[in-house]
């Protein structure tokens, strides 16, 4: 079958005016955000949490965020900040982010915070992967139309040129969106069973947590990326960890803690009696 790859332009910059440049990740990034502030807020709010506490949360989790997912991106990139670290807060001379940094940074803050204000765990994780969901998506079309997240080279129909690099590339990003569109209509299904036979709250977001881990780590192989920790890239260690974690929590759900207690009570038993 012969190629026939669709030629992407990309529109990193919608429009300048003068030195002024608006970048389409930006503007779909900033959008991104305010979706998941309104779906995280309405969740929140509909289990009672006080709306103070919830835009504390919202407020510290975003600016952790921030900074989470620019201090991995640089620690994963060391070679593009040799020649000045000034360029680490200077994102208009060296842009880039991680989005594994901000999703580990705003889920342990949102998680600690809380915490502190006395609000339930499963709460914070639940209303974390409803409006991740969304955000998700969004955030992904301006990845797209940025071209900063290359496939690799592939000779499927569908494949798509990318200024500046050779050959058909994966549309990676498309993958992620419709990817996204499927995990989101599950998820709604998901939230209604769980209402429906009383599921306990926490639940969704585990799956969440295990089927995106999951997918992105598969999408991972089809990335150009160049950072690398032995045979996987630096992300799809992070995916990995997620859907451990995840998995760790269904097995602590479903009576796993009871059984560890009991068989470190039978170890400590045996121990006792041998050294006595």
């Amino acid at each position: 079958m012969s190629n026939l790859a669709i030629v992407n332009d990309m529109l990193p910059v919608l429009f300048s005016f003068g030195s002024f440049h608006l970048y389409s990740f930006s503007i779909f990034l900033i959008f991104s955000w305010v979706v998941w502030s309104f779906f995280f807020w309405r969740y929140l709010r509909n289990l009672a949490v006080k709306e103070d506490v919830i835009f504390d949360i919202m407020f510290y989790t975003t600016i952790v965020s921030f900074f989470s997912s620019r201090a991995f991106f640089v620690a994963t990139h060391v070679y593009l900040f040799s020649d000045g670290w000034l360029k680490v807060i200077a994102l208009w001379v060296q842009p880039g982010l991680s989005f594994v940094g901000c999703l580990i940074g705003g889920v342990i803050v949102s998680i600690l915070l809380g915490m502190k204000y006395k609000v339930r765990i499963a709460y914070i994780l639940d209303g974390f992967t409803h409006a991740l969901c969304w955000s998700f998506m969004i955030a992904t079309i301006g990845a797209l139309l940025d071209g900063s997240v290359v496939g690799k080279i592939t000779t499927l129909p569908w494949g798509v040129i990318y200024i500046g690099h050779i050959g058909a590339r994966h549309p990676i990003q498309v993958y992620e969106i419709i990817y996204m569109m499927f995990l989101t209509i599950l998820l709604w299904r998901l939230t209604v069973v769980a209402a429906k036979r009383s599921w306990p709250y926490g639940q969704i977001s585990m799956w969440f947590f295990m089927l995106f881990a999951l997918a992105m780590f598969l999408f991972e192989f089809l990335v150009e990326s160049d950072v690398y920790w032995g045979s996987l890239s630096a992300n799809q260690w992070i995916y990995v960890g997620i859907v451990g974690q995840a998995i760790g929590a269904f097995y602590v759900r479903g009576g796993g803690k009871e059984k560890l207690i009991r068989l470190g009570g039978i170890i400590y038993a045996k121990l006792s009696k041998r050294n006595s």
